[in-house]
């Protein structure tokens, strides 16, 4: 890809304002169903937006955010019976308040990270519980979010990259944390900058993936501590080590065995063909592009995933989990067809003759009996169509 196409790239990736609006409301909802429940036990001080969202990093087209809520406790006691219970009552509300949630699979708990994830309909909720003291602390994650300001303060290009790096990891479904992705590219940029265009910044990123697989440590420079009023002495020693920035005796990597390193060298392989492919591949070819976008059933389950498969290619992706309804099934048809589309645009393809198979013809122009969701899903699809000059028609 050229600098232009990176450009471009990123342009493509900005959240759109009805994106943000919805997001908005789903927090707001949230911050009031959580206002008005009171308890003995412990308060919440705080909800606020976290993650990609707080940091500038988030992809459009999303279907997930992160959501920090700050508890004080009024009678602590030990900490592993005073989590257990505010999971247990945080867990509660969301049931009881939520009309979404109608089984278990609907809600999860990670103890690691301390997080509840529900489903609000097809969107993911994660709520990060952060505590004033002890563990999990509040001031650590905020540490995490600002690093990110500090960064990009240094480096200009760093929220867009690590939209970059994020978009081709989610198309490739790596699993890589985002958080991790942030660590190892400040430390590339610290090693290896050269020049403020994104071509340098994926080289000195896959350089970096490189040194983590060699065993090198991979943390954030001595200023960066201490502007986050962090000590930088760390005394961790594993075979692949990537430090927290909020607290460098925390190895992010911890889990990382000879196996999982895979997704390191699958996620450098597929950033190395960007940089490699310098001109882009030919648009000239008049061959129709066969889109096909229609809802894949989920084995054993009466649910359905969004698809989208360009025929006679290997251009495919599927994901999610949707109802068996009308408004669920469509929900999946448009979010197949602006990810078929991406793909599309991504690899070059012919935006002039593209054909989309789908059961319900031109689904853009449904107005009727359309969830105000889906109407935003339609309005973010055809500025995207017009945007990039894609000539559509269906089967």
């Amino acid at each position: 890809m050229t600098e232009k196409d990176f450009r471009k790239l990123v342009t493509d990736l900005e959240i759109l304002n009805t994106e943000k609006q919805e997001l908005h409301c789903r927090f707001d909802r949230l911050q009031e169903k959580l206002a008005k429940h009171q308890d003995d036990y412990f308060r919440i001080v705080s909800v606020k937006k976290s993650g990609s969202w707080a940091k500038g990093t988030l992809l459009n087209d999303v279907d997930k955010i992160d959501i920090m809520v700050g508890i004080e406790l009024i009678k602590p006691n030990s900490f592993v019976l005073d989590n257990y219970y505010v999971l247990n009552a945080i867990e509660n509300i969301i049931i009881a308040e939520y009309p979404s949630i109608t089984k278990l699979s609907n809600i999860d708990r990670n103890l690691q990270f301390n997080t509840i994830s529900f489903k609000e309909n097809d969107f993911t909720i994660y709520l990060q519980i952060r505590y004033l003291n002890d563990f999990f602390q509040i001031t650590d994650e905020e540490k995490r979010i600002n690093f990110v300001e500090i960064a990009n303060k240094d480096y200009t290009y760093f929220r867009n990259t690590i939209k970059i790096i994020k978009y081709y990891r989610d198309e490739q479904k790596i699993n890589i944390s985002g958080y991790i992705l942030e660590i190892m590219l400040y430390y590339s940029l610290n090693e290896y900058f050269k020049d403020n265009r994104y071509e340098d910044y994926l080289n000195g990123f896959i350089k970096t993936i490189d040194e983590l697989i060699k065993g090198n440590k991979i943390e954030v420079s001595k200023d960066v501590y201490q502007k986050l009023n962090v000590d930088s002495n760390t005394n961790v020693k594993k075979t692949y080590m990537v430090l927290d920035v909020a607290n460098p005796n925390n190895n992010l990597t911890d889990n990382i065995n000879d196996l999982s390193i895979g997704e390191y060298r699958k996620l450098k392989k597929v950033l190395s063909k960007l940089i490699d492919n310098k001109n882009s591949l030919s648009n000239n070819s008049n061959a129709t592009i066969v889109l096909n976008i229609n809802p894949l059933p989920i084995k054993d389950t009466n649910e359905f995933s969004w698809s989208y498969q360009i025929e006679g290619s290997n251009y495919n992706n599927t994901g999610g989990a949707y109802q068996n309804s009308e408004d669920q099934l469509l929900l999946a048809m448009y979010k197949g067809l602006y990810k078929g589309l991406r793909a599309i645009v991504d690899n070059n393809l012919n935006r002039k003759n593209i054909e989309v198979i789908c059961k319900k013809q031109n689904i853009l122009k449904l107005t009727t009996n359309v969830s105000q969701e889906n109407l935003s899903r339609i309005k973010n699809i055809e500025a995207y169509i017009e945007n990039n000059g894609l000539i559509i028609k269906y089967r």
